[in-house]
């Protein structure tokens, strides 16, 4: 039996195994608020270590700025000292919110309908789940390894990983190095003339936070004439940022993985608002993620200013979020700023998130991932890939920072429901065949790309 073949099988026969998996996983409450002592990610890392020596794996790694924040790295050798693949993914979650907005409790894994419902059930345990039983999988079978193969689940990714793989670029920038990383931010499916288009992000989108302050002159609510109301300078700014967002900009690189869309074609701005607007009737998602793939986004978020209710206030704060397209840096926000801000009592600070700059593109790598996804699909599946950015940021920057081709295709069944899996919202979930074809699809990929006579 061709390898292939024999990683899809024991995939099939791993169902169970990664439902019970993930199920185990979103039972970790891995909260991260953002405080340096949040998360505890080393009790995850530490029951998937447990999990990897109880099969018999010999290197694993569990290495953290501080011990309650582990980031794990388990690596089966092959023949070479270099590394094939690396399966990417984070073990910490967002805070669950408002408990009452749940219909189960979000670390109580449930399954209702065909769904995984609890914290993290989506970003991202159960894609870590599915990568480590397809790790488990070459490791039974002992597949012979042309180059090595990498699971590394990191720590701090939903506060921007300066305890997971920021923190690993710095310190241990070796083992982020691969031929080839998969991580998180593509794999959204699109059917047209019984196609299945898949997205790859090749790259994602940077991100700033601007903190834009006003300052006026206080006096009495009741004679407010004698005061400037700092925040009528924030409603102006505010109504200025929604009037004129950043321009649209038609890369002919990003359109270009279009070209499936039935009917897209644009040439300018307002071609491209006419072609989105039927296309969101009938697929919002597909019309939502090409509006934000051609433009860089200004969202005022957080408002803070005044201090009593009859005080004309002296002082107002906007905070804005900036997702941007490669090549749009500081000087870029900054004279987007400025221009709106003209004429206003304002300063500026703007910090740094995550930078976007431009990848090359490499077709083979692409053609290998529609391998995977073909014969995780099945023969009666038509499979195609397109480029994308993915429209966050992920902790595949940090790896792509090392030279390592970091993408993000964690792939949906070709038959799923459209149903929204809600991450970072209440009822979070995922469906369970979306678990049981990432386990297919990532055997596929350890199978095309680290293991010999394929």
């Amino acid at each position: 039996m061709r390898m292939l073949d024999r990683v899809l099988k024991e995939a099939d026969r791993a169902r169970a195994e990664v439902l019970d998996l993930t199920k185990e996983l979103v039972a970790i409450d891995t909260t991260n608020t953002g405080a340096p002592e949040s998360g505890y990610e080393s009790i995850a890392a530490e029951f998937l270590a447990d999990r990897l020596k109880g099969e018999g794996v010999a290197d694993i790694q569990r290495l953290g700025r501080t011990p309650s924040r582990e980031n794990l790295v388990a690596t089966l050798p092959g023949r070479r000292k270099s590394i094939a693949l690396a399966l990417l993914g984070h073990s910490d979650v967002v805070p669950a919110g408002d408990l009452a907005t749940w219909k189960t409790p979000p670390f109580s894994p449930t399954v209702r309908g065909g769904r995984l419902y609890g914290r993290g059930s989506s970003d991202m345990k159960g894609t870590v789940a599915a990568e480590m039983v397809a790790f488990l999988i070459a490791h039974r079978l002992k597949l012979p390894l042309r180059n090595g193969l990498r699971l590394i689940c990191f720590a701090d990714e939903e506060a921007g990983g300066a305890f997971g793989a920021g923190w690993m670029r710095k310190e241990h920038p070796d083992l982020l190095r691969a031929g080839l990383a998969i991580n998180e931010g593509g794999g959204q499916h699109h059917r047209q003339k019984g196609t299945h288009h898949y997205s790859v992000a090749w790259n994602e989108k940077g991100r700033y936070e601007a903190v834009v302050r006003f300052t006026g002159t206080g006096s009495h609510a009741a004679t407010p004439w004698r005061g400037q109301n700092a925040l009528a300078y924030a409603a102006d700014f505010i109504t200025r940022v929604h009037n004129e967002p950043p321009a649209p900009e038609l890369s002919k690189s990003v359109l270009a993985g279009f070209g499936w869309v039935q009917g897209f074609e644009t040439k300018d701005a307002d071609g491209l608002e006419a072609a989105l607007k039927p296309l969101a009737r009938h697929d919002e998602a597909l019309a939502t993620e090409i509006r934000a793939l051609t433009r860089t986004t200004a969202a005022p978020t957080i408002v803070r200013g005044g201090v009593k209710s009859n005080s004309v206030p002296d002082a107002c704060e906007v905070t804005c979020d900036f997702r941007t397209l490669p090549d749009h840096d500081r000087g870029y926000l900054m004279r987007y700023l400025k221009a709106r801000t003209k004429g206003l009592p304002a300063t500026i600070t703007l910090t740094t998130t995550a930078t976007s700059k431009r990848v090359p593109y490499r077709s083979a790598i692409d053609r290998t991932l529609t391998k995977a996804l073909a014969a995780a699909a099945g023969k009666s599946v038509k499979v195609a890939v397109f480029p994308t950015l993915t429209i966050g940021f992920t902790d595949a920057r940090f790896v792509r920072e090392v030279g390592t081709p970091a993408l993000g295709c964690t792939p949906e069944h070709p038959k799923r429901d459209k149903a929204q899996n809600r991450a970072h919202g209440a009822n979070e979930s995922v469906p369970v065949s979306d678990l049981e074809f990432r386990v297919r699809y990532f055997a596929a990929m350890i199978a095309l790309t680290a293991a010999a006579g394929r």
